[in-house]
């Protein structure tokens, strides 16, 4: 049999059909990464739902625009009342949009150092005290058995589950279990600046901005503000503001923004390149 000439394997293929760079064709194939990570694999059509933020300079990095609902997300307390408050906004959104606004928090106190979960604090990001059932458990094989029985519960509208270490086995169960039912689950993890591979849709780092360009407490109403100087901070001016790093997203893009939260209207936006640059010193203020 003859061989083919060097040109002959040089040639480009022909194209072929639905494989052009086409809007659908980059569709189909991010709907085809999608179901080879193990997104949509067992969602029902009618449970493959979004939570916008709101900001579509974040919005635009997630897949379909949006924080997947029925899924795994991880947060990582850099700090860990902003990791807190993050949890408990995203939560409270998701009550809102859900049929049900009870939410499950498991609660491991000891592990973020972080104190117990005041209730009345949750009322500013749409968690109503009332329907919410806290479990405090003593290790991390409780939380997740807290967590995955919480998850055969469709009237569930979140699930917040504070564990120090999450292997990739029972992360891979909390996302089958959580494509099941719809229901969203956010695991809240003490900093890690190299944590284990896990099955979880998006992993996120919080802590807080520039130290001088904090100028509020942090959002959980705490006054500690550690390690931030007094005479350059305002105080009780400006909103709530933390440092944001999505480090891995599934069919989406890695990003950071400094988020800004609104408590009056509970809006989230990232803040300006102005507003977050550093403060001034406040003795600047008395020049002149």
């Amino acid at each position: 049999m003859p061989r083919p000439s060097p040109s002959a394997r040089n040639r480009s293929l022909p194209p072929q059909p639905g494989t052009g760079r086409t809007p659908a064709g980059l569709e189909r194939l991010r709907e085809h990464i999608r179901r080879l990570e193990g997104a949509g694999g067992t969602l029902a059509a009618a449970n493959r739902r979004v939570l916008p933020f709101g900001a579509d300079e974040i919005d635009s990095h997630l897949p379909g625009g949006g924080l997947v609902c029925g899924a795994l997300h991880e947060v990582f307390a850099a700090d860990a009342g902003i990791a807190t408050a993050f949890c408990a906004l995203l939560a409270g959104r998701l009550a809102r949009a859900a049929d049900t606004d009870f939410i499950l928090w498991c609660e491991r106190p000891r592990i973020l150092d972080a104190g117990i979960l005041y209730g009345p604090a949750l009322l500013p990001f749409g968690i109503d005290p009332g329907r919410l059932i806290l479990v405090r458990a003593r290790r991390d094989a409780d939380a997740l058995w807290a967590m995955e029985e919480g998850l055969r519960c469709r009237r569930l509208a979140a699930i917040v589950g504070e564990v120090e270490k999450l292997s990739l086995t029972a992360s891979r169960r909390l996302q089958l279990a959580a494509e099941e039912t719809g229901v969203t689950v956010l695991a809240l993890r003490p900093g890690n600046a190299a944590p284990p591979p896990s099955a979880a849709a998006t992993r996120w780092r919080l802590g807080t901005p520039d130290a001088a360009a904090q100028n509020a407490p942090n959002a959980m109403g705490a006054n500690d503000n550690a390690g931030l100087d007094p005479r350059t901070i305002p105080p009780g001016l400006g909103a709530a503001r933390w440092r944001a790093e999505l480090f891995r997203c599934r069919g989406g893009a890695s990003a950071n923004w400094t988020m800004e939260w609104n408590d009056e209207t509970g809006d989230l936006s990232v803040a300006s390149p102005v507003r977050d640059g550093p403060a001034l010193p406040a003795a600047a203020g008395l020049a002149g």
